[in-house]
């Protein structure tokens, strides 16, 4: 799993995921538009340590959209969401108010501001580049765009085809979240660290787009905090004996930069080829615990439809730089013994966060080699649709596994029903989220 993106993330190359509209298009006609969504979606899995099952999540959720269009000067978008019920290990009214923009057009210049979405490059569910949208990994949805998390900012481009200079401005921290990881005995996870609101910490990013009609491709690069942060220790808390304490751990944020590649061109108007790539370098990495290692990653695809049905497929491989395999520690065992000093700093307990990292950072490995394959199936006059998607990455043992089925009622009124399937050894990633992430869904639609 990349740390500025998901393994979820669309091979669409968009300015908003909200909108499906770029910031390089201008809007045909004065006016606006005004629709949306009521759905409701019940998730089912397993309970972690019991042979039952239980409800992972069960909510109705109202989506209102919304588009200003005025001439050829600009235009606006906003979505606000409106969901009521459990979503993971929260429950309730949650109002979330997913993009909100407006659009400048001048010339060659088109300004995007406000709450929005950005997501750089061409593979698919796996995007390298993209380090600036963080993703929610909780949400349950059926949409895989749902859980990418809207962040206020800026975002221009320059457009003399056939070259379009785009920049990125992301003056606000947002982070990835995930299912928590298991720490040991006697360690809790405290509040996080991450950076202030302030011109120094912002995100910047600068991508410079070649569009023919043979090939496409951009070069990338970003500076910032990384989305995903990893696990430190912030202090030893005394429990009221010189001879005991507890560690309290803490979500820290790390700097990086990110220098990225990616490509989609067709070979005999039959066979699609896109490929990416990113290194990303860390700063200052052997001086944190909660920093990865520079590595770089990259990925190879293939798609055609055959008909009614598309394929794509995909190798992904992850190089580690100065690679060192730190062991998997069994939770349940306390290693913060007792301390004379309760300040005292324990190497063992540094050794089992670097451990985690590597988990989080998915560099299990100094090289690891995966796959992807995604699958859609029309048929029934479009009204009946059968997706899947899997992944799998040989070098850790852990998989994937998103089926889907959707069928049209009426024009408005949509069904679907699937299922999302994580599975590896336990010190994995996917080993260790796979009880509270994977579960078979039901959702109901209503279009207007």
């Amino acid at each position: 799993m990349s740390t500025g993106s998901g393994l979820f993330e669309a091979s669409q190359d968009t300015s908003s995921s909200g909108s499906g509209s770029g910031a390089g298009e201008a809007p045909a006609e004065t006016g606006y538009e005004f629709n949306g969504y009521v759905r409701g979606d019940v998730f089912v899995g397993k309970e972690q340590h019991a042979n039952h099952a239980e409800m992972k999540a069960a909510y109705s959720e109202l989506s209102l959209k919304l588009k200003v269009k005025k001439d050829k000067l600009g235009d606006a978008y906003a979505e606000p969401r409106f969901r009521y019920g459990l979503q993971g290990n929260a429950q309730g009214l949650i109002v979330d108010l997913r993009e909100a923009y407006a659009n400048l057009y001048a010339g060659p210049l088109d300004l995007r501001l406000g709450k929005q979405i950005v997501v750089w490059g061409r593979a698919d569910a796996l995007n390298p580049t993209s380090n600036i949208t963080p993703v929610d990994f909780r949400i349950h949805s059926p949409i895989e765009d749902d859980r990418r998390v809207g962040n206020v900012g800026a975002r221009a481009f320059l457009n003399f085809s056939p070259f379009r200079l785009e920049g990125v401005w992301m003056p606000l921290y947002e982070a990835t979240e995930l299912p928590p990881l298991p720490l040991p005995d006697r360690a809790v996870l405290g509040d996080s660290t991450y950076p202030r609101p302030r011109i120094e910490n912002g995100t910047e990013g600068a991508r410079l787009h070649l569009e023919l009609p043979a090939v496409e491709m951009s070069a990338s690069y970003v500076y910032g905090y990384a989305p995903l942060p990893g696990l430190t220790l912030l202090e030893y808390r005394d429990l009221g004996s010189t001879l005991t304490a507890e560690a309290v751990i803490t979500r820290a944020a790390y700097n990086q930069q990110v220098v990225g590649f990616d490509f989609a061109t067709t070979l005999g108007d039959w066979l699609g080829v896109r490929g990416e790539a990113a290194y990303r370098d860390p700063v200052h990495f052997r001086e944190k615990v909660y920093a990865p290692n520079p590595d770089v990653q990259y990925v190879l695809g293939l798609d055609h439809t055959f008909g009614d049905v598309s394929v794509i497929a995909q190798y992904i491989g992850r190089y580690v730089f100065n690679y060192t395999k730190y062991p998997a520690f069994n939770p349940d065992t306390s290693l913060l013994g007792r301390f004379s000093d309760p300040a005292a700093v324990d190497p063992t307990l540094f050794a089992v966060l670097r451990s985690k990292n590597q988990i989080l950072f998915s560099q299990l490995a100094q090289q690891q080699h995966m796959a992807s394959l995604r699958l859609e199936w029309l048929t029934l006059h479009q009204t009946l649709s059968a997706s899947a998607l899997a992944f799998v990455n040989f070098t850790t043992q852990e998989w994937l596994l998103f089926p889907k089925i959707g069928y049209s009622l009426t024009d408005n009124l949509s069904a679907t029903v699937g299922a999302e399937i994580y599975e590896g050894p336990t010190n994995t990633l996917f080993g260790v989220i796979r009880s509270e992430l994977s579960a078979g869904y039901a959702e109901l639609r209503m279009s207007f």
